[in-house]
């Protein structure tokens, strides 16, 4: 017998030396071991991990600048942001912002701006997209004066056009200008000297790129929309508020949402097939007659196989560049650029654009800006999603190499002489701290979408030698090949479907607008400054007062682990939401967000019922494989949602809309996997409702159904908790300061891991708490850095990370642990966030604690609802086995 056990003994030893010695090969971001920060040199590491150092001569503008033209005679250029304009000489790349940040200068732009800026022959009239106001904008860059405004609301062909919203616009010639209306879905011809509208013809849903062929006789429209969005059907001004239903109406793409259904009595109209001949296509025009050409379906179309999983988003065409004989077209969602025929009237082919062959296989260049050489031998491509240029040899359909640009490449050009080229990118170098010791206040103030400057470049078009380069500093800037030891013990494994791990349950909670520094600046060993942490412990009231506002939040921190080196991807939530379910906001997002767009339920402009995200991804945002919703579903993993992806543009958000947060009027659909999966009894974000009753809600669905219930938990569990979002005071609902919002949110959070901690599935448990994005704090190493917890018993306790991670590097562990295959380019290339672990479990569970009372008053928030908290069964936490329930399902049993 001990012959044979130490024979087992050496085996096992050497199965364990075995392990340890098997290497596999992961790709990670290059900043692992660094904090986000702008360096000099025009180099910075990025809150994803990436870095970016521009290639040329980088000066740094306004934020998110999502149109460029270069004037004819190549002297200036022109960029347009919201409500802003940017004049650059192309000689010594000085710029003038318009407005001027003293307003000496004004804004010609009065109600915001979109894409569209042209310039004229004259090289100092400039064509402006009004955006909401429906205008073109005509200005003078020499003097700064506003010249004229064109409308494009008006009657033609017995047709009234009303509330037009100005997308994209080309000057045909001197005298007369084409423009988008996406209001009204529709291409515009306007006689600029009389200001009339020539023609108006029909496009397709959500127009947005436009252009132009050389000869002028064509022109090209990119659509971006899925749908047009109906209201409940009957609902008028008067009955809109009783019309309200209570969560979205269907699932993308399934009978329901094509034909329609009924809910709670009310007609709920369809929003048809997702396969539309206007939905996210490309229209040509001749322009010798004002008439529609063709319709073409660009790119991968939903419900194609492609690599082995089905399509799920549409193509999401956006740009075009033309030559004598083709059109060129980028398909942001799929990675590739459309060629047609237009002469004939056919697609003849779709150009791949290539990064690398370790990440081709994923998504998330997001082709946007395009623009053709003279030549017609070469395609420049922007990559929003890669910030780079590609640049594509046309006959040959290859990616020769990748120029170096700024956070999110939106648009490049050539000089009028091709010896120039001109890259502007939205968030530019990042944006650096926005508070703290020793930091000075920018012109442009501290909010993290104005401390955080766009780009613009200038460089030679560079040639094979400074080609190659450039690319090799791209893919170095992006990810690092690592090849990792793994021990076959850690419980994150460091590839999916590697080997099982002892986590079995995933539990996601997200909550609203936070910086590292306003919650944790206190925390000892991690990278704070405690001068910031407004929502720590012993907290100076206006009274001197000293209260603790988030005393679970540090507690959970301490007993488990938390990292202080985390970042969101996101500004604000309608990237956030897209960031953190693993979609990259693609050009629409991006655009869109940047934008003010008026909602008029009642207009026939059908694009004033605009989807417009929030905290919701809209069938126009959808990736081409989706995200981990997706994911999921494909490897068949269970998973389930409470609160996540409730809100829209639309929603209204009343303390009774508690059934998800939010009453629906507009008809936008919910990605099906996530529709089918979703509570119906769980506020999404609404901080007009109590995180005290979120969690009565979800103790009371989760032991419901997995407690009490025949189904297990699935595997992972989204759980969206808002409330430290903050929001105006309200004394007389126990919220008298704007800390009580953070108190609620943090009572909150320590009772949802009292609870889970408590459930016979904590043993197999991971509990992961961040936030969707930072935009609401200040934080003295970036302002995108906050918050990133773990706890569950293979968590390391008392752990600090200082590892750099991001939403992708979330994801991957998700993904990891449920051996889930990766979805996009920034889930491979993230952090492995194995260091935050251990292979010796501690089951010890969480024990809540409670805010200071004067913060948060539990009882007088809960009153409007005729609830009394049960103090004492919430600590008691769920019953582990209910006798009388087992005892009848024995008996019941027996009888069988």
């Amino acid at each position: 017998m001990q012959k044979i056990c130490l024979i087992l003994l050496l085996l096992s030893i050497g199965l364990a030396a075995n392990a340890q010695q098997k290497t596999v090969q992961i790709l990670e971001v290059p900043g692992k071991q660094e904090f986000a920060q702008i360096k000099g040199n025009n180099f910075a590491v990025l809150p994803s991990g990436r870095y970016v150092q521009p290639a040329g001569e980088v000066i740094r503008i306004s934020h998110d600048p999502f149109g460029l033209a270069i004037s004819p005679d190549g002297s200036k250029s022109v960029t347009i942001h919201d409500g802003v304009i940017t004049i650059i000489d192309n000689n010594n790349l000085n710029a003038v912002r318009i407005p001027s940040y003293d307003r000496k200068i004004k804004s010609p732009l009065k109600n915001g701006s979109f894409i569209g800026v042209a310039i004229a022959a004259d090289n100092k009239t400039v064509y402006l997209s009004g955006g909401d106001n429906g205008a073109v904008i005509v200005y003078d860059i020499e003097k700064f004066v506003t010249l004229d405004s064109i409308s494009l609301n008006g009657t033609i062909n017995g047709v009234d056009y009303q509330d037009s919203y100005t997308s994209d616009l080309v000057l045909l010639n001197e005298h007369e200008l084409l423009a988008l209306d996406r209001g009204n879905f529709r291409l515009v011809r306007i006689d600029i000297p009389s200001k009339k509208i020539i023609a108006s013809m029909k496009s397709g849903r959500l127009p947005f790129g436009l252009a132009l062929s050389p000869d002028k006789q064509f022109a090209f429209v990119a659509n971006v929309g899925l749908y047009e969005y109906p209201l409940v059907k009957g609902t008028t001004k008067e009955n809109m508020q009783k019309q309200m239903i209570p969560y979205h109406p269907y699932g993308n793409g399934t009978k329901e949402a094509i034909e329609g259904t009924t809910i709670d009595g009310k007609e709920i109209p369809g929003v048809g097939s997702p396969l539309h001949e206007d939905a996210m296509s490309v229209f040509s025009f001749d322009l010798s007659k004002n008439q529609l050409v063709k319709k073409f379906k660009t790119g991968y179309q939903i419900g194609e196989m492609v690599e082995e999983a089905e399509v799920v988003g549409g193509s999401s065409p956006n740009s075009i560049a033309v030559g004598s004989k083709y059109a060129y077209i980028t398909n942001a969602s799929n990675d590739n650029i459309a060629v047609i025929d237009y002469r004939t009237s056919k697609i003849i082919d779709h150009i791949a654009v290539h990064f690398d062959a370790k990440m081709d296989k994923y998504r998330g260049l997001l082709p946007f800006g395009i623009t053709l050489s003279k030549d017609e031998k070469t395609l420049y491509v922007a990559l929003l999603g890669a910030n780079a240029v590609a640049v594509v040899d046309v006959k040959s359909k290859q990616t020769k190499g990748l120029i170096p640009a700024g956070w999110g490449t939106s648009r490049v050009k050539l000089s009028p002489d091709e010896k120039s080229m001109y890259i502007i990118s939205c968030r530019g170098l990042g944006a650096g701290p926005n508070g703290g010791k020793g930091f000075v206040r920018p012109i442009q103030g501290t909010y993290v979408g104005d401390i955080q400057l766009g780009t613009f470049q200038k460089l030679a078009v560079p040639d094979s030698l400074n080609l190659a380069k450039y690319t090799q500093t791209v893919k170095a800037s992006t990810f690092s090949v690592v090849n990792i030891k793994d021990d076959g013990v850690n419980p994150l494994p460091p590839l999916p479907g590697l080997r099982e791990s002892p986590i079995k349950y995933v539990v996601y909670i997200t909550k609203e607008n936070r910086t590292y520094d306003e919650f944790f600046g206190q925390l000892a060993g991690g990278n704070g400054d405690s001068t910031l942490a407004k929502y720590g412990l012993n907290v100076a009231m206006a009274d001197n007062t000293r209260v603790n506002i988030t005393p679970n939040h540090h507690k959970i921190a301490k007993q488990f682990a938390f990292g202080d080196n985390f970042y969101c991807d996101s500004d604000a939530s309608i990237h956030g939401h897209h960031w953190m379910m693993g979609v990259i906001p693609n050009e629409w997002v991006e655009t869109n967000s940047s934008s003010g767009a008026s909602a008029k339920f009642f207009s026939a402009a059908p694009g004033r019922r605009y989807p417009g995200s929030t905290g919701s991804m809209d069938p126009e945002d959808y990736a081409e494989k989706g995200g981990i919703w997706e994911a999921m579903e494909r490897k068949k993993v269970s998973f389930y949602n409470f609160g996540e992806a409730n809100e829209t543009a639309h929603v209204r958000e009343q303390w009774y809309d508690t059934a998800t947060g939010a009453g629906h009027i507009v008809m936008v659909p919910m990605q099906d996997p996530l529709w089918k999966r979703t509570s119906h009894n769980y506020a999404g974000f609404n901080t007009n409702i109590p995180d005290q009753f979120r969690l009565d809600q979800f103790e009371s669905e989760f032991t419901k159904m997995w407690l009490k219930g025949k189904s297990k938990m699935p595997q992972l569990v989204t759980i969206q908790l808002p409330n430290d979002h903050g929001a105006g005071i309200r004394p007389n609902d126990g919220y008298p300061y704007a800390s009580s919002f953070m108190a609620d949110n943090d009572l909150g959070l320590g009772r949802m891991l009292h609870f889970l901690s408590r459930t016979p599935y904590w043993k197999n448990m991971l509990v992961i708490v961040t936030e969707d994005d930072p935009q609401g704090g200040v934080d003295h190493i970036d302002a995108h850095r906050s918050i990133l917890m773990m706890a569950g018993p293979y968590v390391k306790k008392g752990y600090v990370s200082h590892t750099h991670a991001n939403f992708g590097a979330v994801l991957k562990t998700i993904y990891n642990v449920l051996n889930v295959p990766y979805v996009n380019q920034y889930d491979v290339t993230s952090s492995l966030l194995d260091d935050w672990f251990t292979p010796k479990p501690d089951f010890t569970p969480y024990n809540l604690v409670f805010p200071d009372k004067i913060i948060f008053d539990t009882e007088k928030a809960m009153k409007k609802y005729n609830h009394i908290t049960d103090w004492k069964k919430i600590m008691q936490g769920p019953a582990m086995d209910d006798k009388e329930a087992i005892k009848a399902a024995h008996y019941s049993n027996e009888k069988k």
